[in-house]
């Protein structure tokens, strides 16, 4: 069985611009972002904005995410 380039790439996703807080997130700073979260093993202060990126883009991060106040 021949294996394809294609199924051996990872699917990327793409990112729509959002609005969050008083400013635009473009694709690259939801990526930023994506790459931040993945590497840090816990943040202590996020705003209530940003703490919504990651609640609705990445749940399954939200375990880093500070105490809800």
């Amino acid at each position: 069985m021949a294996v394809t380039l294609q199924s051996m790439s990872k699917k990327r996703r793409t990112y729509q611009p959002r609005i969050v807080g008083d400013k635009v997130m473009m694709p690259a700073d939801l990526k930023r972002l994506h790459k931040y979260m993945l590497e840090i093993e816990h943040i202590s202060v996020i705003s209530n904005e940003v703490r919504t990126v990651v609640e609705e883009e990445w749940p399954e991060l939200a375990h880093k995410l500070p105490p809800k106040t």
